[in-house]
């Protein structure tokens, strides 16, 4: 009993952060967006450019991972 309540509380604590994280980035790219629409011409940071290929990245193998269900599943 005692050890689900500290499981449940070191899971509530990393969902905190993972928010805190989520803030912090969301922050991070609305400041870059203001910079950006100010200076046009100016170059991203690194941790945008990460960022957008992480994401990029995901979608993608999301994508291929899609395709690649329907056709075994089709045949």
């Amino acid at each position: 009993m005692e050890h689900m309540q500290e499981e449940a509380k070191n899971q509530e604590l990393e969902n905190m952060d993972a928010a805190m994280a989520v803030a912090k980035r969301q922050r991070m790219l609305e400041c870059e967006k203001e910079n950006i629409e100010k200076k046009p011409f100016m170059d991203i940071q690194t941790e945008t450019k990460r960022f957008r290929q992480d994401v990029f990245k995901r979608r993608h193998r999301a994508r291929a991972v899609g395709k690649h269900n329907s056709t075994v599943s089709n045949t």
